[in-house]
């Protein structure tokens, strides 16, 4: 009798989570088709951009002023995320934590910060303002992101850094024309610059850096 009263209290809270979810999408900037959210409550909900098949896991924390989040079409974050859009500054002859500048927000520097398609990022990883992330990079579990990530590199770490790409230049291409227009197609050469200068050039350091 008290495990079917529990189990009945269980399917009540996953309906009324649900249910939460559910409105909470409805208040994004923008929500596209098959989106999965598992939180119920952010900050400026309106300056989150979640376009189709992407998804958002247990939680997220969204540290918001001005700045914006946008998620692009499949791509997804596990649990733990963390994007912060906006930062204090500090001016020359004010303190820190002046009215003003901390709490009136008046010295904010804002960016946003923008996943691009195919992305996979890991547990507990935080972004932080003006990152974006290129087409299908991976971003590793506990990874502080403070720059720009290349498409379809392998970054771990704080601060991240490029410790692989998914994909070799010849891959690379296979895999983009089976899935991407023409017109919508990453440079190839200027793929493989980058394969060759932030990964081949750089097999010591990589392995150094992750103490192999």
């Amino acid at each position: 009798m008290i495990s079917q009263l529990f189990e009945l209290c269980d399917r009540i809270n996953k309906k009324i989570k649900k249910i939460r979810r559910n409105i909470l999408k409805t208040k994004f900037g923008f929500c596209g088709k098959d989106v999965i959210i598992q939180f119920e409550k952010v900050i400026n909900p309106d300056h989150i951009y979640m376009y189709d098949n992407t998804n958002i896991f247990e939680g997220f924390t969204f540290i918001n002023n001005k700045g914006k989040f946008i998620i692009k079409e499949n791509s997804g974050a596990a649990q733990g995320l963390t994007v912060i859009t906006d930062t204090h500054t500090r001016k020359v002859g004010r303190l820190y934590k002046d009215p003003e500048l901390f709490f009136d927000r008046q010295g904010d520097l804002s960016a946003d910060v923008i996943v691009e398609e195919d992305v996979w990022i890991g547990a507990n990883v935080t972004l932080l303002p003006g990152v974006i992330i290129g087409r299908g990079a991976t971003i590793g579990a506990g990874s502080v992101v403070n720059v720009e990530v290349p498409p379809y590199a392998v970054v771990v770490g704080n601060p991240a850094k490029i410790v692989g790409f998914n994909y070799t230049p010849t891959e690379l291409l296979e895999h983009e024309i089976s899935l991407y227009s023409k017109d919508n197609l990453t440079p190839i050469d200027k793929y493989e610059k980058r394969f060759n200068k932030k990964y081949v050039n750089r097999t010591k350091e990589i392995m150094n850096y992750l103490k192999l």
